[in-house]
């Protein structure tokens, strides 16, 4: 079995109204990020069990970001069919590991580009950027930013606290000219 340093998921949370652009579960619920560090002879999914997530916060088109991990030659370990409670509608709940730091630090920097974007035009744009253009140091700061703020402000009493963890992907859109 190969050596993972990271693991992510994700899962739903129920939104406070319906949103009736969506169908299926999306109309009451949203999709979350949960990063998770992956010890020394620990599996993924025991890492992913024990809730002792790096950073949660909301996303968008969690294909791309499954197509994004593969690139990184990250590996799904585990998928679960996931009914939400007093729902009707399931979902398959992925447990993906990542092999190094760095590859944890360009999806982390990915899904956060992404999760600002409102359309899927741009992604390709993002994934390229990322995969190719982005320097290491740079990504280190991003990506040290988001930890940051996160680790501020997660038990924030403002509900809008997960928006500061987003700009740091509005960030990269607007340096880039990605929007």
């Amino acid at each position: 079995m190969a050596k993972f340093t990271h693991a992510f998921t994700l899962f739903v949370k129920k939104r406070k109204k319906p949103n009736y652009n969506y169908t299926g579960i999306l109309r009451t619920h949203r999709f979350y990020i949960s990063y998770h560090d992956v010890f020394n002879d620990q599996s993924p999914e025991k890492a992913v069990s024990e809730n002792n997530s790096k950073i949660v916060f909301p996303v968008r088109f969690t294909e791309a970001i499954l197509d994004f991990a593969k690139e990184l030659d990250g590996e799904v370990v585990k998928v679960q069919k996931v009914t939400p409670p007093r729902c009707k509608y399931s979902y398959e709940r992925p447990i993906v590991a990542l092999p190094s730091e760095v590859a944890f630090r360009r999806h982390l920097v990915f899904t956060l580009t992404i999760s600002t974007h409102r359309k899927p035009t741009r992604i390709n744009a993002v994934r390229n950027l990322v995969l190719n253009n982005l320097n290491a140091i740079f990504l280190n700061i991003l990506s040290q930013m988001a930890l940051e703020r996160y680790s501020e402000l997660r038990g924030s009493e403002n509900p809008a606290w997960v928006w500061y963890v987003l700009r740091v992907g509005r960030a990269v859109k607007t340096l880039y000219k990605l929007d």
